[in-house]
């Protein structure tokens, strides 16, 4: 689950090999129920996490994603591609997706599983870097905000149970 917020959070922290990219923050929230432990840093854009859940997450969460990008004049974030997916669904799918090639690129860094339900246990990410490969050539220079929701249930409704939000933050610059 909390790999797609990695997966999508390279969207917002790459473009091509000529461009510069700084990661500016990350916050995360969890659940306590569902994470004892979620420990996300960067360091010089490369990722590391350390996770703990006490208990198995089932099949059916979801992730919600909104990337936004600010132009350098700009002073407000615009939303450029926000995206709702069952995590096990997405896995399970024989599809080819940007999302499923952004989850595969974070497992070879990861002792992360690429099964569903999610077993409770220990979890780490330890230095995966954005694959400049995988980044759309479309993306724009400016500040990049990706907003990565991850719950049970319905969307914005009184049935969502959440699990974990995380907030990336970077600036990227064309050359």
């Amino acid at each position: 689950m909390w790999k797609i917020a990695c997966v999508l959070i390279g969207i917002s922290v790459s473009q091509a090999e000529s461009s510069s990219v700084t990661v500016t923050r990350i916050h995360c929230e969890k659940n306590p129920k569902f994470f004892t432990t979620l420990n996300v840093t960067s360091v010089n854009s490369t990722f590391y996490a350390d996770v703990y859940m006490p208990q198995d997450l089932k099949a059916g969460f979801r992730g919600h994603v909104d990337v936004q990008l600010r132009l350098s004049n700009a002073k407000k974030f615009q939303s450029l591609v926000q995206a709702d997916n069952d995590y096990c669904e997405l896995l399970s799918t024989f599809k080819d997706s940007l999302f499923r090639r952004w989850i595969k690129s974070v497992f070879k860094n990861s002792n992360l599983m690429e099964n569903c339900p999610v077993p409770a246990g220990h979890y780490f990410v330890n230095g995966w870097h954005v694959d400049m490969g995988l980044v759309p050539s479309y993306l724009l220079s400016g500040d990049y905000l990706v907003n990565a929701l991850f719950y049970y249930g319905k969307y914005r409704t009184k049935k969502q149970t959440f699990l974990l939000r995380c907030t990336v933050g970077a600036t990227m610059h064309n050359k």
